[in-house]
């Protein structure tokens, strides 16, 4: 059975504005980039033909490769794209699992809060089309800096699709909400897996 760590390490610097964002799913990933704000309506929509998605995001994601294990211990390959603007961190990943395991949404939400040392702030079941998700919003501290995460993933045929956008609360404003709703709204399976 898989037994995912789904992290989302956010890191902030010592002033009010985000210095550096390290986004990962199963395991922390460093390069996360910052870059100047962008007015939302200058986002580009992003089609990724490999992952079978498409999104709006700000510009171009930074994309990385990084390999998780099963419980078992089988290698799983993760695919993760991530970009960064003065007020949050947007991050897609998805990772492929065999017929012979399965993915629980408990589990990947447990491993995201214990990675991150976070608290649940809310949790609902969601859905992408006929496939089943998970909305779960995160609260956490790095440093003395509070963070929130606000994830959706999905269970597509077998492949795991995490969307997460991260930010400091400092940034909870309606602007943060509104490119927040964009981001998540825009997400599409293309070409089903």
């Amino acid at each position: 059975m898989l037994n995912p760590k789904v992290v989302s390490y956010v890191r902030f610097a010592e002033s009010a504005e985000m210095k550096k964002i390290t986004a990962t799913l199963l395991m922390v990933v460093a390069g996360a980039l910052s870059c100047a704000a962008q007015d939302s309506s200058d986002w580009i929509n992003y089609t990724s033909s490999t992952g079978h998605y498409s999104v709006l995001i700000p510009k171009q994601p930074q994309l990385m490769t990084q390999e998780g294990k099963t419980s078992s211990g089988n290698k799983v390959p993760q695919y993760v794209a991530v970009v960064e603007d003065s007020s949050a961190t947007y991050m897609l990943a998805y990772f492929d699992y065999t017929t012979a395991s399965s993915f629980s949404f408990d589990k990947a939400r447990d491993g995201m809060l214990a990675n991150v040392k976070g608290t649940l702030v809310s949790e609902k079941p969601i859905s992408l089309g006929r496939y089943p998700g998970r909305d779960v919003k995160i609260s956490g501290n790095n440093s003395g800096v509070e963070f929130l995460a606000h994830v959706k993933y999905y269970d597509v045929n077998k492949r795991v699709y995490m969307v997460q956008f991260i930010f400091n609360k400092t940034n909870d404003t309606p602007e943060t909400d509104a490119k927040a709703k964009k981001f998540f709204d825009s997400f599409k399976v293309v070409n089903t897996p």
